[in-house]
């Protein structure tokens, strides 16, 4: 669903310098520091560059990656809380839980019960199977079990807590500040998500070929084709913990920046 530029025209795009622009290969637009940019900068409108090179100030384990995203959000003032089990208990229609967005739906996100702290930040494991016959072929862009790295905002209408610009900013700081990625290498990419009875527009985060987190703005409920605007406006971003230790590693693939020395053998 392509949605109005409005929702993605951010005054922390227009202040920074960035521009709007659109990919001559997808067609989708973008936002970027490169005003003479024409691709999107994601696979495979473009090849991966980062294999073999250092994108990032140092090298990083999983472990690693999971400590500075954790730490960066609580430095911010979120909670960070523990993990939810894999097996969906809480949800009637899913068995696994494969975002970190689930933990919270329907019950947070539907406004029947409180979210655990208002904002936190997670690392959550999860078992993805849909993308069992992308698993290999994109030299492990797609997991079957991986982690994922969220923070979640829940902006009551009389307790907003922050929405797009702070969560743009956010992701921008921990790119750039945090991990050193060169500002002109990342781009912002719209699209649309829905999911869980909850959609919204996001922008998908791209540096050297690689998504490496996904900014979901969930401001409408779903039924059927029909959206509905729902009370309860929630940030909800998925960091990919393994893919940003495989891009600060440069490995030919995401496995080898997992397993290590044990991947060869």
């Amino acid at each position: 669903m392509a949605l109005h530029e409005e929702h993605y025209r951010l005054s922390f795009f227009l202040e920074n310098g960035f521009v709007r622009r659109r990919c001559r290969v997808c067609g989708e637009f973008f936002w970027t520091l490169d005003a003479e940019r024409e691709v999107c900068g994601e696979s495979p409108c473009v090849p991966y560059g980062f294999v073999d090179k250092t994108p990032t100030r140092e090298r990083l384990s999983v472990r690693e990656a999971r400590s500075r995203f954790l730490t960066f959000f609580k430095e911010r003032s979120h909670e960070v809380i523990n993990p939810y089990p894999v097996v969906a208990r809480w949800r009637t229609d899913l068995y696994l839980v494969h975002a970190s967005i689930i933990d919270f739906q329907p019950w947070v996100t539907n406004g029947i019960a409180p979210p655990p702290a208002n904002p936190l930040v997670i690392s959550q494991p999860c078992i993805r199977m849909v993308d069992i016959d992308k698993v290999g072929l994109t030299f492990g862009r797609h997991l079957t079990i991986f982690e994922m790295g969220g923070h979640h905002a829940f902006n009551y209408p009389d307790k907003p807590i922050y929405w797009k610009e702070e969560t743009t900013a956010y992701c921008h700081e921990f790119m750039t500040k945090t991990l050193g990625v060169d500002p002109i290498s990342i781009t912002y990419k719209e699209a649309f998500w829905s999911g869980g009875g909850n959609a919204g527009p996001c922008l998908e985060v791209i540096s050297h070929g690689l998504e490496l987190a996904t900014l979901v703005f969930m401001q409408y409920k779903t039924d059927g084709e029909e959206l509905e605007e729902t009370p309860i406006k929630t940030v909800d971003t998925w960091y990919g913990i393994e893919r940003y230790a495989w891009f600060s590693q440069g490995t030919p693939s995401c496995f080898d920046a997992i397993y290590g020395d044990l991947y060869p053998k």
